[in-house]
């Protein structure tokens, strides 16, 4: 879905008149981000069970992003020999949006070679706490955390004095970088509007569920998603966006049973140094990745 999203991207720009408006203007703006040559952002993300930042840089010649996203614990004893419990930040480098390696004590490592398939401590795909490097069920959110792996359940209780299930966190083990993420809300706004400087507006339910559910992670299905938008551009280059969204999904496990939750995610990216971010990717990480 998300290259079908991508190739509306032309047809959208061509409905907007020479003659556009500040909120068309925008639109037009925000657009060079897709088409820059590289750049760097960080996205902090608010869930149902945890706060977190993402970090990275994007190479769009080669097609490498340089990154630093939360992991849970399990996977940081796996790729660290810290004893400390504080850092749950992995580096990773991912070709594309779905493939990656893991920067570990013993150089760079695929998931798999992390946690081999089989494995009864993974969670879903055999990564713990549901999916590398984070996502499944969360911790309490009035705790404040980034970057934790959450566990144990709400602190309010039902009102039959039961203790809810844990809230769940988003958190994928797939990317989703800026610039597809802004051709998205341009291919699946449905109004504009600018206050204040601010272009804001509704999505429609397709780009929701693209901004919801990354490309490859196969066990989540979005199955109703809705969502708003609003963008900040100075000078004509994008600054920073915002979206809000929920929506229910399909949870599949690794005991292939299903569930569904409900989630709401608010997520601030801040975009800078486009076209001058420069990034090394070690040879190790190369061969890895397969060039």
């Amino acid at each position: 879905m998300k290259h079908s999203a991508l190739a509306c991207l032309l047809s959208v720009l061509a409905t907007i008149p020479s003659h556009a408006g500040p909120a068309e203007s925008a639109i037009v703006a925000v657009m060079k981000l897709p088409d820059a040559a590289n750049y760097s952002w960080v996205t902090a993300v608010d869930d149902d069970a945890r706060s977190y930042e993402i970090v990275g840089q994007t190479d769009r010649a080669t097609n490498y992003s340089l990154v630093t996203m939360p992991m849970v614990s399990a996977v940081r004893r796996r790729t660290s020999r810290s004893s400390s419990t504080v850092d749950n930040q992995a580096t990773v480098i991912f070709k594309g949006d779905e493939q990656f390696v893991l920067q570990t004590d013993d150089g760079w490592k695929k998931p798999e070679e992390v946690f081999p398939a089989g494995d009864q401590r993974g969670g879903r795909g055999g990564y713990p706490g549901g999916g590398f490097p984070g996502g499944g069920m969360g911790g309490p959110r009035g705790r404040g955390r980034r970057g934790g792996s959450g566990g144990g359940g709400s602190p309010f209780p039902n009102e039959d004095g039961s203790n809810p299930a844990p809230a769940y966190s988003n958190l994928q083990k797939t990317l989703s970088r800026p610039h597809e993420e802004i051709g998205i809300i341009v291919a699946g706004y449905t109004d504009l509007k600018v206050e204040d400087g601010v272009v804001s507006g509704p999505l429609n339910e397709t780009a929701a569920k693209l901004l919801l559910v990354h490309a490859g992670q196969d066990e989540i299905t979005p199955l109703t998603a809705s969502g708003t938008f609003r963008l900040w551009v100075k000078d004509g280059v994008l600054q920073k966006y915002e979206t809000k969204l929920e929506g229910t999904l399909a949870i599949e496990t690794a005991a292939k049973a299903r569930h569904e939750v409900t989630v709401h995610q608010r997520s601030t990216t801040t975009v800078k140094d486009i076209g001058t971010t420069k990034f090394e990717v070690p040879e190790e990480a190369k061969k890895k990745l397969g060039k």
